[in-house]
């Protein structure tokens, strides 16, 4: 395992002008939210709407309170939603130098 397994860190990236940091939570919340967004018990597909709502709420901490209504075109919405899905993935891991 990484000596980095229970750091916390952020990611930021501009879309449409607006800069958007991202906290990596955890790959155990994110887990525990993955199994919250699935449409229904049975199902293996993941709402598109539950996804957008966590990733807002708890992943994109700057700028704070977003909802899918701020952003002005659905394009602009699905870049930062997968932004902060890809960082509570753990995609945006700060890269380990030296040896």
């Amino acid at each position: 395992m990484s000596e980095n397994k229970n750091k916390f860190y952020t990611a930021k990236k501009t879309v449409g002008g607006t800069e958007y940091t991202a906290q990596f939570n955890g790959l155990s919340e994110y887990l525990r939210a993955l199994d919250e967004m699935y449409v229904s018990d049975d199902s293996r597909n993941i709402s598109t709407g539950k996804l957008t709502e966590y990733v807002l709420k708890h992943v994109i901490v700057e700028p704070k309170g977003l909802t899918p209504d701020d952003f002005l075109s659905i394009d602009e919405l699905n870049q930062v939603v997968t932004f902060g899905r890809d960082v509570a993935q753990g995609k945006f891991r700060p890269e380990k130098t030296g040896t």
